[in-house]
């Protein structure tokens, strides 16, 4: 089994080394944890003077933590990490606390007692919990004592523990003194040869996106798949004979092989490469694709089904698409592909057009009316993933607030508290936890009688700050026994919103409504950022597993209790098929 993994290993850094020609551009091994790291850090054997004063100490600390009052915080956590030594949660603060006051030195051992014992505590300022983020915090701490040796060796540690926001480096200003040192500029991913030509631009950015993947992906190996190693092979030798474009297509087509939803490249970002997109948006229905937005010299376009691109049908392009859409599931497929095919970059990629200059439709009407329409890509900024737009005056209610994170209301008609949940990521008006709370004070209320929660638009977020969410929910059925919990999703529940799916799956007994999940109950997550140096190309690397659910839990998504499908009738009405579904369904109880 060993000698089977480390042959692979050995290939890949063969090949790796075959690509590799500018040492300045190699990259910081991936390190392979040991299977127990616990072994050998023995526990306290003494206690606490008093137990009670201790927990009022901790708490009254990481008050004064979340609230940045450092020098209040400072006397309480150096007595707290005093009298017990076994809580990684207090050495962090302490640690983080010392950073900010200045107190270096300091910092770096109370750091590196959290690293031994790990850390669980959130929502502190500035600062996340895991191991590669604290080696991040030590190697600044190292920064600002102008050790810079060992900050790069810190650096180093925490990149081969695959810290994923390694664009955001350089711009940290604790690293400001050092930001200028080419070993540093190494590290950070942003070192620039000025000698090289735009061919060896192009392959040094190519080797680092192999390196990034064999650095962040959760599978040790997935580099070094061998349709992988031979399209990389391929984009290198034919790098002098393609545009920029073209290049970062290929590079899509690269990461296309690694098979889970949170790898992607962003066409939009970079310094160079950027594709168009065309001026409509496409969407899948259960009758076919079809255009549900378009700029306003297009709009006469909206509601149009989708037949052909150019001399492919619609149904045979979507399936082309999957080439450059890893995914999670097939509902992916239906979310992402309709995405893709519209960029004449990719539909050139994919040899559907022979030109991104124009690009022909065939569109059939409501009348049944078919013709050939003709489109030119236009710049576009990337603005989130894809969701159905809200594009004419009878948009149903779910479809009017998609640009608030979440929101409550009740209907006092039939005393259905609505709740929509659009991104997990926090408003700047409310917290999360505090629309949680307003949540339960509304379930109080003796007009609620049942509640449903719609995930339709939830692409993901910060999935640390869901907890409160999933408490409200919980007590909603503990409140209310007779009372109904729905959920309803789709093709755009994914990530985070999939982790919050689940658990609603797991400790509720929430009927679950619409489509099937965008991934899986347990599935590889996260989002790994690169940035390719020359190009400023950005994408994403899975780089964590997410086991939300049981060990054994292979489901593909998670199944609705009732399936109700989106269809272009129900859309282009204005009907809500899924709220009209449960209203249905409520009524005849």
């Amino acid at each position: 089994m060993y000698l089977g993994f480390f042959a692979k290993l050995s290939a890949c850094l063969i090949f790796s080394s075959v690509l590799f020609t500018h040492p300045a551009m190699s990259q910081t091994a991936r390190v392979l944890s040991p299977t127990n790291d616990a072994i050998g850090v023995f526990p306290q054997r003494g206690g606490v003077a008093d137990p009670v004063v201790y927990l009022k100490t901790r708490k009254k600390a990481l008050s004064f933590v979340r609230e940045e009052r450092w020098q209040q915080a400072l006397p309480l956590l150096q007595s707290l990490t005093s009298s017990y030594k076994d809580d990684g949660d207090t050495w962090y603060l302490l640690g983080l606390t010392q950073m900010q006051l200045g107190h270096h030195e300091q910092a770096i051992s109370a750091l590196k007692n959290a690293l031994t014992l790990g850390v669980n505590v959130t929502n502190i300022p500035n600062a996340s919990r895991p191991s590669n983020d604290i080696m991040i915090k030590v190697s600044e701490a190292y920064a600002q004592l102008g050790n810079i040796e060992q900050a790069h060796e810190w650096l180093r540690k925490s990149l081969s523990a695959r810290y994923d926001e390694r664009s955001s480096i350089a711009g940290k200003a604790a690293f400001d003194a050092i930001k200028d040192n080419t070993q540093f500029q190494i590290l950070a991913g942003q070192y620039k040869d000025p000698t090289l030509t735009r061919v060896q631009q192009w392959r040094a950015d190519l080797e680092f996106l192999l390196a990034e993947i064999n650095r962040l992906h959760i599978n040790e190996v997935a580099g070094t798949n061998a349709e992988l190693v031979a399209l990389a092979k391929s984009l290198h030798a034919d790098i002098p004979n393609l545009n920029d474009q073209q290049i970062v297509f290929r590079m899509m087509e690269l990461v296309g092989t690694l098979g889970n939803g949170h790898n992607l490249i962003v066409p939009t970002f970079g310094e160079k490469g950027n594709f168009s997109r065309l001026p409509v948006q496409f969407y899948v229905f259960t009758d076919g694709l079809y255009i549900v937005d378009a700029t306003p010299n297009y709009s006469a376009l909206i509601g149009q089904k989708v037949m052909a691109f150019e001399g492919t049908s619609s149904e045979e392009a979507i399936a082309k698409a999957a080439k450059i859409n890893p995914r999670d599931n097939e509902m992916q497929q239906l979310w992402l592909a309709p995405y893709y095919l519209a960029m004449p970059e990719v539909l050139t990629g994919l040899g559907i057009a022979d030109s991104t200059n124009k690009i022909t439709i065939t569109v059939q009407s409501t009348d049944n009316v078919t013709e050939k329409i003709h489109l030119e890509g236009q710049a576009f900024a990337f603005s989130g993933l894809p969701t159905l737009p809200k594009n004419h005056k009878n948009a149903p209610e779910y479809l009017q607030h998609k640009d608030k994170h979440y929101w409550q209301y009740l209907n006092k008609s039939n005393g259905v508290l609505q709740v929509q949940f659009n991104a997990v990521a926090q408003m700047k008006t409310q917290s999360l936890a505090q629309f949680s709370k307003a949540l339960i004070d509304t379930v109080k209320q003796d007009e609620v009688k049942h509640l449903v929660l719609d995930l339709r638009h939830n692409s993901g977020g910060n999935g640390s700050i869901l907890p409160p969410l999933l408490k409200a929910l919980i007590y909603f059925e503990a409140a209310k026994p007779d009372g109904k919990l729905f959920v309803i999703m789709g093709r755009n529940t994914f990530s985070a919103a999939q982790n919050l799916l689940t658990n609603i799956n797991l400790f509720t007994d929430a009927i679950l409504v619409g489509e099937p999940s965008g991934s899986r109950p347990n599935h590889v997550g996260e989002a790994g950022r690169f940035k390719l140096p020359y190009s400023g190309v950005f994408g994403l690397i899975s780089s964590q597993f997410h086991q939300t659910s049981r060990a054994e839990d292979h489901r593909i998504w998670v199944p609705p209790h009732m399936p109700i499908l989106p269809d272009s009738k129900s859309y282009f009405a204005g009907i809500d098929p899924a709220i009209s579904a449960i209203y249905r369904l409520l009524d005849n109880l």
